[in-house]
């Protein structure tokens, strides 16, 4: 069976983990599988978004610990393989979007940071791991989860170990909103929908842009930036198609 299951619904491809007997855990054949499979997604013109779940009772229970053995061993390269599936993803042009229909782990939870905007069902928890097994947090944990749950709150969660409920994630900030899990996709696909009218390109070119300015600290840069961006979405069809209808609006108003 394959590690995963891509479908497309239209504009918005869902990548589904299908390794549900180990929980969903990532190995390093089946995070190269993915990282290739996300990296080719922006090869289909159609597709904008891209929503990222798991099979059964778990969304992704972490990094096999034959690939930590192994770079316990002096071998880091099944680690830094495991490492690609949430780094494409992260990287990814396209609006990601986490449907954590069960508990993320160590590594999994990587997955979910590494996405976009957060989506969970009550049966969803969340636990950083790394120092149950005596080892520092991989794969960007110790930066993306500060960011998004606070200093405190991310120190608890390594340091101590405290687990996350889906109501304490999303009272963190950490998810956006709780659904029923059968409703998790239903919600993406509303999410996404005002996407369809809108070219693939200004959509990501958008995602690319805020990628970029994750590192820009002052306001002037930003702000020059952005008026490149901005200034040759305006001289596409689909922008003066869309400015020309509201003026003709406004006026029929008036």
């Amino acid at each position: 069976m394959s590690a995963f299951q891509l479908e497309k619904h239209g504009h918005l491809a869902v990548l589904t983990l299908n390794s549900a007997e180990k929980r969903n855990l990532l190995t390093p054949h089946s995070a190269l599988a993915i990282a290739e499979a996300v990296q080719q997604l922006p090869h289909d013109p159609h597709i904008k978004a891209l929503a990222v779940t798991g099979r059964d009772d778990s969304f992704c229970s972490g990094a096999d610990l034959a690939s930590l053995q192994q770079a316990a061993l002096g071998d880091g390269e099944e680690l830094q393989q495991i490492y690609s599936a949430f780094t494409s993803v992260a990287h990814s042009p396209l609006l990601t979007i986490a449907l954590l229909n069960g508990p993320a782990l160590g590594a999994g939870m990587n997955l979910a940071m590494a996405c976009d905007i957060r989506l969970a069902s009550e049966q969803a928890w969340f636990e950083s791991r790394f120092f149950q097994l005596a080892i520092h947090p991989g794969g960007g944990h110790s930066w993306l989860l500060p960011q998004l749950v606070g200093w405190q709150q991310a120190a608890a969660m390594i340091f101590c170990g405290e687990r996350l409920s889906a109501q304490q994630a999303l009272a963190a900030g950490f998810v956006k909103e709780l659904w029923p899990e059968e409703q998790l996709l239903t919600r993406a696909k509303q999410l996404t929908a005002g996407l369809a009218g809108l070219p693939t390109e200004l959509v990501r070119q958008t995602k690319l842009s805020m990628l970029a300015l994750r590192s820009c600290y002052r306001q002037d840069d930003a702000v020059a930036f952005e008026f490149r961006q901005q200034f040759q979405s305006l001289q596409q069809d689909a922008a003066q198609q869309h400015i020309a209808a509201r003026l003709a609006q406004i006026k029929r108003k008036d």
